[in-house]
């Protein structure tokens, strides 16, 4: 099956404002964060092999690695997000008594809801990555840095809208309550450290 990130840019965009289902918002929320750790891997890129940065080498040599582990991560969950929509718009599409939708309904809704929750947990993980770069990075890249921050937060964001939109037809009310109340502290928090980042960058 093609992949979004196989796609050419203008292709994956010209697919993601089409009138389909897929892909949609976990997807786009997925480039987003793909998008931001390859912009943070640029920061690292422009901070390797500079004298006055020797010391950090071998630190800065691992966040390349976690990025480009992450990056690779999210695309991937973009993809599985594109699956899951388009396994839940299938049942959706059926009568609430169909068989068909009575056996899978549960499991595609967790789906729905656990693949957008992984792209919020990757999201922050960029976030973890960009406050131990901040101190060691090539300062002249500080500005990309606080923008890659901000591309995670969006991320973090726009996968929770689907968290939160899915979670809401759980017919379990406690569960509901504690992933709706589980997202709003993961958002709470992205902007947090967001926020924390910009600073460390000077903005």
């Amino acid at each position: 099956m093609e992949t979004l990130g196989s796609l050419p840019l203008n292709d994956m965009l010209r697919r993601l404002g089409s009138k389909e289902p897929v892909p949609g918002g976990g997807a786009a929320a997925g480039v987003a964060g793909a998008l931001s750790a390859a912009l943070a891997s640029m920061v690292v890129a422009y901070s390797l092999g500079r004298k006055s940065l020797a010391e950090h080498q071998e630190q800065l040599s691992n966040l390349d690695r976690l990025l480009t582990e992450v990056r690779a991560s999210l695309l991937e969950f973009a993809d599985r997000d594109a699956e899951a929509y388009a396994g839940l718009n299938e049942l959706w599409s059926l009568p609430k008594d169909d068989p068909k939708r009575v056996e899978k309904w549960d499991a595609a809704l967790d789906l729905a809801i656990t693949v957008p929750t992984g792209i919020m947990e990757a999201g922050n993980e960029l976030l973890s990555i960009y406050e131990k770069l901040a101190p060691i990075c090539n300062k002249n890249l500080l500005s990309d840095l606080a923008g890659a921050a901000s591309l995670a937060e969006a991320c973090i964001k726009s996968a929770g809208q689907n968290v939160r939109v899915n979670a809401g037809m759980l017919e379990d009310r406690a569960r509901r309550v504690d992933i709706l109340d589980d997202l709003a502290r993961r958002r709470e928090t992205a902007a947090e450290r967001c926020a924390s980042i910009e600073n460390a960058c000077g903005s």
